[in-house]
């Protein structure tokens, strides 16, 4: 009898699974990758190419590979607002990959949900980022009502924003292979997804004209299967242990530990050792957590903010407990006002309406 690994038992790709693909596919306007096949011209094609691509992607599984041509992406930066040109983290990596190649990894993708969600164990639920059915708005709603329940009994919440550095680039295949094992994944899949990930690499134009890399780490960002792999290797730090009274709501790599007190002072002391275990388990995992760039703030009552000069101190880097803090977009504040927020819209939305007034004139006789 042939044992778990070598196991060759794969159910064939079906019409179903294939154009649920395409179905994605023609719903998206993305820039093609090497090939310059745009995806719409595929979906196209695939009217008669459908069968044999089938069998294809059934061969890809029974087999245990991810042909190299589609693991060849081409790094297009995007710049980040509010960041120096001449500093590396203001450049956002997107990696564009061939759509024939993404149709295979949304197969592989959904069949890995469907064993997450039926068979497990599922990734922990305090995960919201890259999940069908949940968005940042369910991440905020949480932290919301964790911090309005202790506020409304005369506590305070400390709120720890932890900033990991260039996470999705550096995060070990490793660690991937053994959550992937944790997750009781069905052997063909993993065999096939460590294919996915080995001897991937990437062309891109620098100073010096084109330049090609191999990775050795990281999911590429601008792929299907990437922020999937992310949520299953991080799915390590969430199921660790925390001292009573704290928690931890993540959206892909933003993670955020929440501490709940009956005082500043006992709030501050639990979300020291809180957020020490946290960054030990993240950096048990080969990622870097950027202390420096974390945030902090206190949720609380009237009457109820925190002493002048409040913080805690993680690792030698000491955080400060400020009044406000940037979280999925938002800029909470202590009271859940969102004031501070519309301050900071305001003068964007000022120059958007600018712009439209200046490029979009409205004559008198529109205005009658």
């Amino acid at each position: 009898m042939a044992s778990e690994e070598e196991s060759t038992d794969v159910s064939e790709v079906t019409q179903t699974e294939t154009r649920a693909a395409v179905s994605r596919l023609r719903a998206k306007n993305t820039a093609p990758g090497p090939d310059g096949v745009p995806g719409r011209a595929l979906v196209l094609a695939l009217k008669k190419l459908e069968p044999q691509l089938r069998g294809l992607f059934t061969a890809c599984l029974e087999q245990g590979q991810f042909p190299s041509v589609w693991k060849e992406g081409r790094l297009v930066l995007f710049r980040k607002e509010g960041r120096p040109a001449d500093s590396p983290s203001a450049y956002r990596p997107i990696v564009l990959l061939d759509e024939a190649g993404k149709l295979l990894e949304r197969i592989i993708a959904d069949r890995l949900v469907s064993h997450l969600c039926r068979e497990g164990p599922d990734l922990d639920e305090n995960q919201f980022g890259f999940r069908r059915g949940r968005s940042t708005i369910d991440a905020i709603t949480r932290v919301r009502a964790l911090a309005e329940e202790t506020v409304s009994r005369g506590g305070v919440v400390l709120a720890v924003s932890l900033d990991i550095s260039n996470a999705f680039n550096t995060l070990p295949w490793s660690c991937i292979r053994e959550a992937l094992y944790y997750h009781r994944v069905p052997p063909y899949l993993r065999r096939t997804i460590g294919a996915y990930l080995e001897e991937r690499c990437v062309t891109y134009w620098g100073r010096d004209g084109a330049g090609r890399r191999v990775m050795s780490c990281g999911v590429p960002q601008g792929s299907v299967l990437g922020p999937l792999l992310w949520n299953i290797g991080y799915d390590w730090v969430l199921r660790g242990e925390l001292p009573s009274g704290a928690d931890l709501t993540c959206y892909a790599d933003d993670t955020l530990v929440t501490v709940r007190g009956s005082s500043h002072r006992e709030a501050a002391l639990v979300a020291t050792a809180a957020v020490s275990q946290v960054v030990n388990r993240i950096r048990r995992l080969g990622l870097e957590v950027a202390l420096n760039k974390s945030e902090a703030m206190v949720f609380h009552g009237p009457r109820r903010a925190p002493p002048p000069g409040s913080h805690i101190v993680v690792s030698g880097a000491r955080i400060a407990v400020e009044s406000t803090m940037k979280y999925l977009g938002l800029v909470l504040d202590s009271r859940w006002e969102f004031g501070p927020h519309f301050r900071r819209l305001a003068p964007k939305l000022m120059a958007v309406l600018v712009y439209s007034v200046v490029q979009y004139p409205i004559s008198s006789c529109e205005c009658h």
